[in-house]
């Protein structure tokens, strides 16, 4: 078996390659210098603070490592207990994040999910559903660790700050309901 890392030509910007029974799309960024380029980086970092902080080059690579995926009203993303080998950024539409009957949250544009199973390699802890037609970047650990290390730790660093963020909204709402008389 090969190395991810060996699917990739030494290229500027390299190609991710993908299996053709997936239902997982690719981007074609053939103009990366072009200026519908430009307005796309621009308007990722307008829209979605995961690539505020990242140079034109590392969203590009981003793009052309991430997967495109599609999902239809209802239709599960994945299940609690799912092995977790990527991330997801939603591009439009919302997705619910569920454990059991109860609903965790809705996220809706340029929100990141699924990010704990890939930071700490542990099995899906809630269910996500698409709640509308979403489409999702998806962004695989390996690709992270393997391909662009240097980018992964950004991405990383990216992903624990979106963390603490749902975790500090957490304890707000914990704080909040323990503050509710009887």
């Amino acid at each position: 078996m090969s190395k991810i890392s060996d699917k990739f030509p030494q290229a500027d910007f390299p190609q991710k390659e993908t299996d053709s029974s997936s239902s997982q799309e690719n981007f074609d960024l053939s103009q990366e210098n072009s200026s519908s380029m430009t307005n796309l980086i621009g308007k990722l970092r307008g829209n979605y603070d995961f690539f505020t902080d990242m140079t034109d080059k590392e969203i590009i690579w981003i793009l052309r490592l991430c997967g495109r995926r599609s999902y239809k009203q209802g239709q599960t993303i994945f299940q609690e207990g799912d092995a977790g080998n990527c991330f997801y950024l939603i591009v439009y539409g919302e997705v619910v994040i569920s454990r059991g009957n109860t609903e965790l949250a809705r996220l809706g544009t340029g929100e990141c999910f699924g990010e704990m199973a890939v930071l700490d390699d542990a099995p899906r802890s809630a269910t996500a559903k698409a709640a509308d037609e979403t489409l999702v970047f998806s962004v695989e650990r390996d690709i992270l660790t393997d391909v662009f290390p240097t980018l992964g730790f950004k991405v990383a660093a990216n992903l624990a700050k979106q963390l603490s963020v749902k975790l500090r909204e957490t304890d707000e709402l914990i704080k909040g309901s323990s503050d509710t008389p009887i």
